[in-house]
């Protein structure tokens, strides 16, 4: 009679090697579990992790790219911030902080070789053929006369007017905004069942314990995304409490740039005291985000410019004129809630004024303003001060559904 009795393989154990990918929006570097596949893929991974992370062979190695559009440092920052989002949420998700030799990550930039595979696997378009040339065969940049004249990115733009270009990043570049993670292990082995011949009851009684079966690692649950918010507005507490409401609108367009439009105006009088505090003030402003923790959340240097328009009077001599400006500024933005933020800054440039001079004159029962003289002010230094008061608001993570 034979018995079957569990048996521990000595051969070497197989290396298994997974490559999964992970996908993100246009311009962002956020995990999105409700884009494509991102859900069942950071669960495999999750598990994997859980299950192998803490063995001395585990190896991850997670790869940043990104679609073409937008500048090449722009592309290159975004594929490693990219990078660093996916493993610090593999980090917050599993328990589990890999390093080197565990861990290997490589910022690529533009995935060039990706889209010319996908250009070749997808189907047939009109244009395809020449595409697929241009990504083949024309260098990223052409210089002559050490000027840049055109290049890669640029051929494609140009391609039938623009009409190839508008189909490949509908159809073929969101799966170039990606990071792509090859995991290595090996998978603990299981018991082989064997048989063999029967053993006297003494030596059956001694026979090892059956070993345990390979225990399955438990599956944290997907943690709900934070909100994403694409607007805030604000208004300037230092404005506000010199008696010049102000607010401002801006607008996130991706995580490394924002344009925004700030307006104030004061417009009080005190006609029988000949007091005017009459001045309006609107600009636009782009802001380039850096050091950032989160969106929203970080350091900014800002370009702005816009107008104003006065008239100032404290019962003697009055100002009544308008100007141009143009500045730098630079602030700091940190939320107190979900939604809730203050902002810190100071803006510094040049500003121009031409302004009338004028006396409030008594004539009978009434008053004339007389006019004295016109004055120009070409003025440098700081332009503003700011403690504002935010409200994020549009979350992008409750458009609904994937793409």
């Amino acid at each position: 009679m034979l018995v079957l009795a569990p048996v521990i393989g000595t051969h070497a154990r197989a290396v298994s090697k997974d490559t999964l990918s992970v996908f993100f929006e246009k311009d962002l570097a956020r995990i999105d579990t409700a884009l494509d596949s991102n859900k069942e893929t950071v669960d495999s991974i999750s598990r994997i992790i859980s299950t192998y992370g803490h063995t001395a062979d585990f190896r991850m190695s997670v790869k940043g790219l990104t679609s073409p559009e937008g500048t090449s440092a722009f592309n290159q920052w975004l594929s490693h911030r990219r990078v660093e989002a996916f493993v610090e949420y593999m980090k917050n998700r599993t328990g589990i902080a890999l390093s080197a030799p565990a861990l290997d990550t490589v910022s690529l930039g533009v995935d060039w070789d990706g889209l010319a595979v996908s250009i070749e696997k997808a189907q047939p378009f009109d244009g395809a053929a020449e595409a697929l040339s241009i990504v083949r065969n024309t260098p990223v940049w052409v210089v002559e006369d050490g000027v840049v004249t055109g290049g890669r990115l640029k051929s494609l733009k140009d391609l039938q007017g623009g009409k190839v270009y508008g189909y490949l990043m509908d159809n073929i570049f969101p799966s170039l905004r990606r990071v792509e993670v090859v995991l290595q292990y090996s998978p603990k082995p299981r018991p082989v069942i064997m048989a063999v011949s029967p053993a006297p009851l003494a030596q059956a009684q001694k026979r090892p314990p059956v070993p345990a079966l390979e225990p399955v690692a438990r599956i944290a649950p997907v943690p709900e995304p934070e909100p994403f918010y694409r607007m805030a507005l604000k208004t300037n507490l230092l404005a506000d409490v010199a008696l010049m409401p102000s607010l401002e609108v801006e607008y996130l367009i991706n995580e490394q740039w924002s344009v925004a439009a700030h307006g104030a105006v004061a417009w009080w009088s005190n006609e029988p005291a000949h007091k005017y505090y009459q001045i309006s003030t609107i600009y636009p402003e782009a802001r380039w985000w850096f050091k950032t923790k989160a969106p929203w959340h970080g350091h900014y240097l800002g370009l702005f410019a816009g107008g104003t328009w006065y008239d100032l009077e404290r019962g003697a001599r009055g100002y009544q004129g308008e100007g141009g400006f143009v500045g730098l500024s630079y602030g700091y933005m940190f939320p107190i809630s979900k939604c809730l933020s203050f902002e810190a800054g100071l803006g510094l440039g040049y500003l121009y004024t031409k302004y009338r001079e004028y006396l409030p004159m008594p004539f009978g029962d009434d008053i004339h303003y007389v006019y004295q003289q016109t004055s120009v002010l070409n003025y440098i230094g700081p332009l503003k001060v700011k403690f504002a008061f935010v409200w994020r608001f549009l979350d992008s993570n409750k458009k609904g559904g994937a793409r």
